[in-house]
């Protein structure tokens, strides 16, 4: 079962019922039994010619007195959805609240023992404690792969929460976008080269210049790149656009990978969602990337066309130039 029919199936054990029901019936009580009255005294009439509609007082006054009751028990019945969900919504934020400030925690106890096992590594491998086999540098830099690895880990899960708090600090800069885009496609051609990707850049000629933390936007575009890189198959393209649009910067990363489903355009740029768990990945780089094109007041959102591509789209404010 669904997350949601789980969250719906205890909120209805908390109201000891399905509240659906007196909602329906109390909707019934104000539409149907009143209408039905209505139409009684309608046909009466007409059958038999009597325009007065006195004999048809204590039906009316009964409808009547049935529609209000109908949106007393309707209103009391809302009231106490709203009630409860209201409460289970508080207590989600609580625990969600609850697990952040752990996993932020655990992630910060990790980065001490993670460094210090990565300097006595470097210790090892620079014969500071004596010189080693080749196969125990084999052995070590398999250490240090695995430690290298932690601390992407460790530094991902901080910065991820930190970004979601926006408890980070912004260094803002003046800067032209198409170079941090520049940058990146020369930083991650190792991959293409690794999978026979084609990747292709269209960045145009005029600067898109942005306000923003120089460093953040670096790594939200690498993680846009290196994620469309890394779910495009062997032989596969990749292709990166930048141009202006109605005073915004827009960057485009299509990649020739599967196509993602339609309930899982937004899903994806949650925490730790996967679309394929056998690709490396704790599922941290589009959730961060998100928080920080936010931060900035920008937007992004994915689309996908399973008979073409799929695509990632970034939206920051473009700032004037300066003479």
């Amino acid at each position: 079962m669904s997350n949601t029919g789980n969250e719906q199936k205890l909120l209805f054990q908390e109201l000891n019922e399905n509240p659906y029901r007196r909602l329906n019936l109390a909707f019934l009580l104000m539409s149907v039994i009143p209408l039905l009255a209505l139409i009684y005294v309608l046909v009466d009439k007409i059958l038999t010619g009597n325009r007065s509609f006195l004999d048809a007082g204590p039906i009316l006054v009964s409808a009547g007195a049935i529609l209000v009751l109908g949106y007393i028990v309707a209103y009391s019945v809302i009231k106490n959805i709203i009630k409860k969900t209201l409460l289970y919504a508080t207590r989600a934020k609580h625990a969600d609240e609850i697990k952040s400030t752990f996993a932020m925690s655990l992630a910060h106890d990790l980065k001490s023992p993670v460094a210090t096992i990565k300097a006595n590594i470097s210790n090892l491998l620079a014969g500071f404690l004596g010189s080693l086999t080749a196969q125990q540098k084999d052995a070590i830099e398999v250490c240090k792969d695995v430690a290298d690895r932690m601390n992407t880990i460790t530094t991902d899960l901080i910065n991820a929460y930190m970004f979601e708090a926006r408890q980070t600090e912004m260094t803002i800069t003046r800067f032209d976008l198409r170079e941090i885009l520049q940058a990146q496609c020369r930083e991650l051609q190792t991959m293409t080269h690794e999978k026979n990707i084609s990747l292709s850049t269209d960045l145009g000629k005029d600067p898109l210049f942005i306000q923003a933390d120089r460093e953040k936007i670096t790594r939200a575009m690498n993680n846009l790149l290196s994620n469309s890189l890394k779910h495009t198959p062997c032989n596969g393209k990749v292709r990166v656009k930048a141009y202006a649009v109605d005073g915004l910067a827009r960057a485009d990363f299509f990649n020739t990978g599967d196509p993602i489903p339609a309930n899982k355009l937004e899903k994806i740029f949650d925490k730790f969602e996967r679309l394929n768990a056998l690709i490396e990945g704790q599922g941290l780089g589009l959730s961060i990337a998100k928080d920080i094109i936010e931060l900035h007041g920008g937007k992004i959102w994915a689309t996908s066309d399973p008979k073409e591509t799929n695509c990632f789209t970034v939206l920051l404010t473009l700032t004037g130039d300066r003479s």
